[in-house]
């Protein structure tokens, strides 16, 4: 079973990995053709649209994929897609209707004036086909299909890389053309999808799975809205307390940060589905493979964290100015910080498999409030030191607060040494990383021993512990197959 759950990943990540290298591809050609006032004004309207997004979500997707395993037979599943589909449709017309009134008003609340109330209004039809497009492809996660989510998500990524080449570098419509390739690229594959869907599956509304969908689903509105604070509320502080160099440079180590999250959000494409469909066999067996599934995370994520803390100050010192180069200093902190706020999605399960997000909503919003807190105390004082140390202990009681609230709907545990082990390995590349600093030293070479022993002790702990030595098998299963390749050469 865990096997499946790393394949899963790995195919999923392809798709994930192709946007962000899509992004870092679009980055030098959007600075030769858009103006930093441009650049402005896409940040704002993504932001609106983006914290429009979280309400109108509905936490739909992920109650889609576990009233999905707990449909007993084809005719229950059918009625369940048949009624997702349609509600998110009739959404996506409302919301439609809705985006003509409100977008002038959304545009005057931003920037002051409505003459970017098209931009705003074009941005909101993207987002809502964009919800349209995300049920089929849940769909396909819970049929257990990556290859083929996959496929369709390579294929959005590279319409639209060549809309955006047309629409802004051809034809120079600076920020309407990046809101059109946005919009026609959304408008193209919702409708291709939803197509596919609805000749399948019909239009059927059964009011009795709606109510379950959303009894499991708003919860986690009010979750993602907390979550939206906790990972840019502190900006909102800097930009008060704090000056314009600190601000850049804590935001560039949070973006290096980040690069935690982005390996979680690789796993957590199979993981709702691999937890949930896991959960349908025999309930000791499967908690257990929930356990060590978990650990098996948590670690790998720790070795990602831990080469975050060692290298990005050599990444940064080749590719930023030096006056970057102090970004390096909150690295550390925000790596842990961002270890601890993955580490909620697996220590969450017992309550999403219990369909008790309340208590998952409840940890969210006493965090984001606490955090709030933190940030007006400490950021007026220290500053950014004052928004690292406070996200840390933010997303530390995150996870510890979800953990708590899903042990109590259905225990699952915790492989406590993997954890602690964890963090170790992580408090190990911080120290080294801490040192060299202070002496000023690159160290590039000590920081790949480190690294190194990192990854083996791991590794170590995985085979022999969480995996009845898989690692061991695997390795000299590949041994044994390039050795029959040099000899049969």
């Amino acid at each position: 079973m865990l096997r499946s759950l790393i394949k899963d990943s790995a195919i999923y990540a392809v798709g994930t990995l192709a946007g962000q290298i899509i992004g870092f591809v679009m980055m030098p050609i959007y600075t030769r053709v858009l103006t930093p006032a441009d650049y402005g004004v896409v940040e704002t309207v993504m932001r609106i649209v983006d914290v429009i997004n979280l309400f109108l979500a509905m936490g739909v997707v992920e109650a889609f994929l576990r009233h999905y395993y707990l449909a007993k037979d084809e005719t229950e599943r059918y009625r369940l897609i048949s009624s997702v589909f349609t509600f998110n449709l009739l959404v996506v017309v409302l919301g439609c209707i809705a985006a003509f009134f409100f977008a002038p008003q959304l545009s005057y609340i931003a920037f002051g004036h409505e003459r970017y109330a098209r931009y705003v209004l074009f941005w909101l039809f993207a987002m809502l086909m964009n919800n349209l497009m995300e049920l089929p492809l849940a769909l396909w996660r819970a049929e257990k299909k990556p290859w083929r989510f996959t496929g369709i998500s390579v294929a959005r990524l590279s319409t639209q890389l060549m809309t955006n080449i047309v629409l802004v570098v051809w034809l120079r419509w600076g920020v309407w053309g990046v809101v059109m390739s946005t919009f026609l690229n959304s408008l193209f594959w919702s409708a291709a999808l939803a197509v596919a869907v609805r000749t399948r599956y019909g239009v059927l509304i059964d009011m009795g799975w709606m109510r379950s969908i959303w009894r499991y689903g708003l919860p986690l509105v009010p979750a993602s809205v907390s979550q939206f604070l906790l990972h840019y509320s502190d900006r909102f502080f800097l930009t008060r307390y704090a000056t314009e160099t600190e601000l850049g440079l804590y935001s560039l180590a949070y973006r290096f940060g980040m690069l935690v999250s982005l390996a979680m959000r690789v796993v957590l494409t199979a993981w709702y589905p691999w937890v949930f469909s896991t959960a349908q066999g025999d309930r000791a067996e499967s908690i257990v493979q929930i356990r060590r599934a978990s650990a098996v995370i948590l670690l790998a994520l720790s070795v990602i964290a831990s080469g975050v803390i060692l290298f990005m100050e050599p990444v940064l010192h080749v590719m930023s100015a030096p006056q970057f180069w102090q970004a390096s200093r909150y690295i550390p902190v925000l790596a842990m910080g961002t270890w601890f706020f993955a580490a909620h999605i697996p220590w969450s399960a017992g309550a999403r498999l219990a369909s008790q997000t309340h208590g998952v909503a409840k940890a969210h919003v006493l965090t984001a409030a606490l955090c709030l807190v933190g940030y007006a105390l400490f950021i007026p004082r220290y500053t950014a030191w004052g928004a690292a140390w406070v996200t840390l202990f933010a997303f530390i009681l995150l996870s510890l607060s979800c953990l708590w609230w899903s042990e109590r709907a259905l225990r699952i545990g915790q492989d406590v040494r993997s954890i602690l082990l964890a963090l170790l390995l992580m408090a190990g590349a911080s120290a080294v990383h801490t040192l060299l600093h202070i002496r000023d030293q690159s160290g590039i070479i000590v920081r790949l021993v480190a690294w190194t022993v990192t990854v083996a002790i791991s590794l170590g702990y995985i085979n022999s512990s969480l995996s009845n030595r898989a690692v061991s098998r695997w390795w000299m299963s590949t041994l044994q197959r390039w050795r029959h390749r040099v000899t049969a050469g």
